[in-house]
């Protein structure tokens, strides 16, 4: 890569980080190219250069590369397992380790009304890929593929609202993660 795909590529993470901060700061309210460009010292038609989509294209961006970064960790964790509860386990270690982290986990966990239609087309792309990841270790394990499924559901809906809370209050990570482990545990070992 030269030097100057070097610089633009940094160019543009420095404006993604700042959507980041904004949005710590004020919300959704406080995000707009124009915030953008003056929090980094550029100018308006810099931003856009990077971004034509504007502020929308901002965000959706920050929300896909949080999203790597979860599915990245998470499946790299759930590799280095071999036990199904653990290898279950490993990509909410991941989501959790990333939700507290204050600025990302506010903004990739704690949609508001306003924000999840501009975030519509990037949400969900770890859920689901680790829905599937869930139902092949469940099934790996002795469940039938329906109810793999389905259990694949409920412990991802389970991971995403200890995330919330983990987003809101890092501290409870630890006892979330115990207790998720709990429930995990009684899943693997129950099948139908």
């Amino acid at each position: 890569m030269s030097l100057r795909e070097k610089n633009r590529l940094r160019s543009r993470q420095e404006l993604l980080d700042s959507v980041l901060t904004l949005f710590d700061e004020g919300g959704l309210a406080a995000c707009s190219v124009e915030a953008v460009a003056k929090l980094v010292g550029a100018s308006k038609t810099t931003v856009y250069s990077y971004f034509p989509g504007g502020i929308d294209e901002m965000l959706r961006d920050v929300y896909r590369l949080i999203s790597q970064r979860v599915i990245a960790l998470g499946t790299q964790l759930r590799d280095a397992e071999t036990e199904t509860g653990a290898r279950i386990l490993a990509p909410a270690r991941a989501l959790f380790s990333i939700c507290a982290e204050p600025k990302v986990g506010r903004f990739y966990m704690l949609l508001t009304p306003a924000l999840s239609p501009l975030l519509q087309p990037v949400v969900g792309v770890a859920s689901g890929t680790f829905k599937e990841m869930f139902a092949d270790d469940l099934a790996a394990s002795g469940h039938d593929r329906q109810s793999a499924s389905l259990y694949a559901v409920v412990i991802n809906g389970a991971i995403r609202e200890c995330a919330v809370s983990v987003a809101k209050c890092p501290e409870q990570r630890p006892d979330l993660e115990k207790t998720l482990a709990k429930v995990i545990a009684g899943i693997v070992s129950t099948t139908r």
